[in-house]
């Protein structure tokens, strides 16, 4: 993915505007790996568009509690921009991608009934797919679909790249981050309160804090491990995109 075609911000923000002329009814997507800056973008394009309204398609952020962990975005990070798909789960609840993709559905048309921008913001692959390509699921399913329907809009899909070596250290540093502004203390508090699904406990790491906390590990050794667990979710996400024909990618640098 290193030697792909990349955009400035500019020029993106010039494709969002003819995208959004040419398709009164469509749908902007923002996608890319953990730690590479999507949030702050998908704010500066619905600011770009003046009417907008941003879905988060977030796997862990769907979950209610898990604020740091998920690194969910604040009230004033929002910058009265309005928010779906945060909080709508207990951890210890499941929620499968059909689950979300109706959900999704249902959010983009009641967005667009009031003639503003959707806007899908997240790393979730299967989710992002599930929504822009209109994948067929049974009920409840958490498994790739191999059949779809036309798509129900005309979806713009930018990604964000960022040089492997340059992710990585995002992702380390956020890491870092995270663990120094109170992540342990959530994690003990959700691990208290609620019997995490297997997936949500896998996917926020809580076994490398739990390790922690039981003095199994050490505080840099739980670190360390968390920082390998992210970079590795990092790998997949970029190996889903790659060859991908329908996306085309901000290089933030420039």
């Amino acid at each position: 993915m290193d030697k792909i075609k990349t955009y400035s911000k500019s020029e993106i923000l010039q494709k969002i505007t003819d995208f959004k002329k040419s398709n009164p009814n469509g749908v902007i997507e923002i996608l890319g790996a953990t730690a590479s800056g999507k949030t702050d973008f998908s704010i500066e394009v619905a600011h770009h568009i003046r009417a907008a309204e941003i879905i988060s398609v977030d796997s862990r952020q769907v979950y209610k509690y898990i604020d740091i962990s998920s690194a969910k975005i604040t009230k004033s990070e929002m910058q009265n921009i309005p928010h779906h798909g945060q909080g709508l789960i207990c951890p210890n609840e499941d929620f499968s991608v059909y689950d979300f993709q109706q959900y999704a559905f249902r959010t983009i048309k009641q967005i667009q009934s009031r003639k503003n921008v959707p806007i899908l913001c997240g790393g979730t692959m299967l989710w992002l797919d599930a929504i822009s390509e209109n994948y067929v699921f049974a009920e409840n399913s958490n498994e790739k679909s191999t059949q779809k329907s036309p798509p129900l809009w005309p979806v713009l899909k930018i990604g964000i790249h960022w040089d492997r070596s340059v992710l990585y250290d995002r992702i380390n540093q956020r890491t870092l981050k995270l663990f120094k502004h109170g992540m342990i203390e959530e994690t003990k508090h959700i691990l208290k309160k609620f019997k995490p699904t297997k997936s949500a406990f896998t996917s926020f790491g809580y076994q490398e804090i739990q390790d922690f906390l039981e003095k199994k590990t050490t505080y840099d050794e739980a670190i360390i491990k968390y920082q390998k667990r992210n970079r590795n979710y990092a790998k997949r996400q970029l190996t889903w995109w790659r060859d991908r024909s329908d996306i085309v990618w901000l290089d933030l640098k420039n």
